[in-house]
């Protein structure tokens, strides 16, 4: 059977030499692979036409009532400069212990409100309008960078794993892995609160910018919606090739159910709702579901990368490092989950067995620890910096 996977890697690989010898441009080669892609939605039309339709149902259930709304009331606060009215009040409470000027805070909000991809939108936005500048706008990328509460409470926890308190300890290290990541990243400088450019917002009447308003968040929300249901088919196409189906069996008669975890990570890398969807099914133990299930959420996927770019391309960031950091970020998604999730698991059971009251206190106490994780951080990053500024006066 390993003959075969080497004869695939040879063709591979003669295929990458022939490509170079030939010096064909990479606009071909992408030329060529939508092709294939075109023909693989012909061969799958009934499958494909069935996924874009489950994506649109997705978008409108769960993107329209959620991203919508929140985008017009935040295009509304841009329209009146809620920007630096906000920045003086979350600023010095949420930007200081990462090392953000006061500015950052407006999409940092957003995206822990209504996670991706807000918050790498107004990143952009407030970017655009001179509020940071450009190696902050790349940091606060990856810090404005995390799944929706909404999404990871109702749709993962009590939809997919059937128990809301599986959606607290990914809460826990969705959030947590957004402020390591910042803490990872922070610069040795001092960030100015002071904006790039002055900017000027004109009183127009409030029907004009309600316009503005629901115009930018209409486009967002089909921005969104037609990254869910494209790769939503291209999940169906990959699902429906017989070929990879038979490659993943073989793979499991030699590695049992690790083939079947790899598959549906591979799957989940690509786009996060249906990844985790697909993880949640997995017979594991819940500690890895769950760490599997973190690591997507903190990566995010292919769909939320691209809808992520379809936003800050314009600005040209090193798009290749924010990737990097995501992987990164999953990493510590993972990490964070699995010990979180032993701990508090296993107490929850010990809890259980001598009481049966336990639902409000296990919530609770679930609460507790997340806002202790919270403070300790802060605590420490506080810390930290005093510290350094003692050793830059010494």
């Amino acid at each position: 059977m390993f003959s075969i996977y080497i004869l695939w890697l040879f063709i591979f690989l003669l295929i990458a030499l022939l490509l170079k010898l030939l010096d064909i441009k990479k606009n071909y080669i992408i030329c060529f692979l939508i092709t294939f892609l075109i023909i693989l939605f012909v061969i799958n039309l009934e499958s494909s036409i069935g996924a874009a339709i489950s994506g649109a149902k997705l978008a409108f259930t769960a993107i329209l009532p959620t991203i919508f709304p929140f985008t017009v009331i935040c295009n509304l606060l841009i329209c009146y400069d809620g920007i630096t009215l906000y920045s003086k009040i979350l600023g010095p409470l949420i930007c200081r212990p990462l090392g953000l000027s006061n500015n950052c805070s407006f999409p940092i909000v957003a995206s822990f409100i209504c996670g991706y991809p807000l918050g790498a939108k107004y990143a952009s936005d407030i970017y655009n309008l001179g509020f940071i500048h450009k190696k902050e706008y790349e940091r606060l990328l990856n810090i404005a960078s995390n799944a929706g509460p909404i999404f990871i409470l109702g749709a993962i926890s009590v939809s997919m794993l059937n128990d809301i308190r599986y959606g607290y300890i990914l809460l826990i290290a969705n959030y947590l892995s957004t402020i390591i990541i910042g803490i990872i990243t922070r610069k040795k400088e001092d960030i100015k609160n002071i904006p790039s450019k002055k900017v000027n917002f004109e009183n127009k009447p409030f029907g004009t910018n309600l316009k503005f308003a629901i115009e930018g968040a209409l486009n967002t929300t089909l921005n969104i919606s037609a990254f869910v249901i494209l790769f939503s088919v291209i999940i169906s196409i990959i699902k429906s090739n017989t070929l990879i189906s038979a490659a993943f069996i073989n793979l499991s008669q030699y590695f049992n159910s690790t083939s079947e975890i790899i598959y549906n990570l591979l799957l989940g890398s690509i786009e996060f709702t249906n990844g985790a969807k697909l993880i949640a099914s997995i017979n594991i133990a819940i500690s890895l579901k769950l760490s599997l299930i973190s690591f997507i959420l903190c990566f995010s996927s292919l769909s939320i990368i691209a809808q992520v770019a379809s936003f800050i391309s314009k600005d040209n960031p090193n798009f290749k490092k924010y990737i990097f950091l995501k992987f990164i970020q999953g990493i510590i998604g993972f990490i964070i989950t699995f010990i979180s999730s032993n701990i508090i698991l296993k107490s929850i059971e010990t809890f259980n067995s001598n009481y049966s009251y336990n639902s409000n206190i296990v919530t609770l106490k679930t609460f507790v620890l997340i806002l202790t994780i919270l403070i300790a951080t802060l605590i420490f990053t506080i810390t930290i910096k005093k510290l350094k500024l003692k050793l830059h006066s010494s």
